[in-house]
């Protein structure tokens, strides 16, 4: 090939990546010693910045959703909770596992912290997964254990620290579709079936990621590209995912005597982002638990209390009379204000992915959140829009911020529910980085040719 040749060279060409650059990796640069290492990163990340910022030193400095998860592992452990159809108990149950050992608080946040640093060397197994490459999911493990968004919620009390891990195994147990160039394994349906109870146990963490389910199905039906085996292989994802769940939807349903899949709180999440009163002029920051100032309005959610929905009378009634409430009088305004709807859904997803407000969170979180995940979607969408093989054989990735879009459509666009969708633009972003530089220098290298 010539000079001119490569420099035209389509850069969506399939290119092995694990020829191109494994092949310089020292030798002691395996899979295990990778995962060991990326954990090690994280860990140390993560606890430095937890010691130096974010750890509390006492519960009554939690925010709102980290100290409902605290109270409720405390009423796990003396017997007296009370279960309610707004939240699931797994992650009450990993905090009241560790509060069985010591009650220690700081040690607390430490153990969640220490689980949720599995995630880095997670993600760099499921690039491998799909690439074949130790050095792509090695670069993309390790973009993720530095990410500050990721870092600044990773050690946190937030049930996202126990989600992501989890959920990150259910992509890694997802099989790499036939566009993905990855061989068949004689034993994929069985795990097929494992990617389908992992994401159910997800699901039962943050029964946000319910709505994946769709999604997965489009992953595997564009990595796959036959209809008929992307249906057979869905259908045994969503037999096992079905199989982990009933259990636990027969028990709520026959509790509550309404049906409920994972959670009832449809309405109160439909309603606290999609209220008139995000349109009402607010005061720009107002001061929260623990210090940290933040601002109300468009883009934002509001709790059931404030949301305007219900009158002081109905906010003593059962709550899963409330949540019913509260979809009907939600969807009612929906219909009669298309417009302000509209721009209320708007303001969540730009608020979700950076571009907005720029500067009304700070100059820390601008210049360490918005612009960086910025800078992330335009390389992404250029790369979607001139290699027309990623969009196939990364669909595993890519899919991921349209996932996390559609929580934010339904919910509000809190950068926490933005973590899957972080975790696809990295690896997304650092593959197609690494498939345009192994297409640059092809033609001179080999290895890599």
């Amino acid at each position: 090939m010539t000079g001119d040749e490569a420099r035209n060279r389509d850069p969506e060409r399939p290119i092995d990546l694990a020829a191109s650059f494994d092949a310089r990796l020292p030798a002691w640069i395996t899979p295990r010693n990778l995962f060991l290492g990326l954990l090690l990163v994280s860990l140390v990340v993560d606890l430095v910045f937890g010691f130096v910022y974010k750890f509390r030193a006492a519960p009554a400095q939690l925010e709102a959703d980290e100290l409902e998860y605290y109270n409720m592992a405390s009423g796990l452990l003396a017997g007296t909770l009370e279960l309610t159809a707004r939240r699931t108990l797994a992650f009450p149950l990993l905090i009241a596992g560790v509060r069985s050992f010591s009650t220690n608080f700081v040690l607390l946040q430490v153990a969640v912290a220490a689980f949720y640093a599995f995630s880095a060397p997670l993600l760099s197994m499921v690039v491998r997964r799909v690439t074949g490459s130790i050095a792509a999911g090695g670069l993309a493990g390790l973009v993720l254990a530095i990410w500050p968004p990721a870092v600044y919620y990773g050690v946190s009390l937030y049930s996202e620290t126990m989600a992501l891990p989890v959920f990150l195994l259910a992509m890694w147990a997802l099989p790499p579709g036939a566009r993905t160039g990855r061989p068949r394994g004689a034993h994929d349906w069985l795990w097929a079936l494992a990617s389908g109870l992992l994401l159910a146990a997800a699901t039962q963490v943050r029964p946000m990621y319910l709505i994946m389910t769709p999604f997965l199905a489009l992953i595997v039906l564009i990595e796959e590209g036959a209809f008929k085996r992307a249906v057979q292989r869905v259908a045994l994802v969503a037999l096992a995912f079905s199989a982990a769940t009933l259990p636990w939807a027969a028990h709520m349903t026959m509790r509550f005597h309404h049906p409920i899949l994972i959670t009832s709180n449809g309405g109160e999440t439909l309603a606290g982002g999609l209220s008139p009163k995000l349109l009402e002029p607010w005061s720009q920051r107002r001061l929260l638990t623990g210090g940290r100032n933040v601002w109300i309005g468009p883009g934002k959610w509001l709790t059931l209390q404030t949301n305007g929905y219900l009158t002081p009378a109905e906010l003593k009634l059962p709550y899963d009379q409330q949540d019913k409430l509260l979809k009907t009088r939600a969807i009612a305004w929906i219909k009669a204000n298309p417009g302000a709807a509209a721009h209320l859904e708007a303001c969540k997803l730009l608020y979700m992915w950076g571009f907005y407000p720029l500067t009304r969170n700070g100059w820390a979180q601008l210049l360490l959140g918005s612009v960086p995940t910025i800078i992330l979607l335009v390389f992404a969408g250029f790369c979607l829009a001139t290699m027309r093989t990623a969009r196939t054989t990364l669909a595993r990735f890519w899919v991921l911020p349209l996932f996390v879009s559609a929580v934010a459509a339904i919910s509000w666009g809190s950068w926490r529910f933005r973590q899957p969708g972080d975790v696809g633009l990295i690896a997304f972003c650092v593959v197609c980085l690494l498939l345009r530089q192994a297409a640059r220098r092809a033609p001179d290298d080999p290895i890599a040719s």
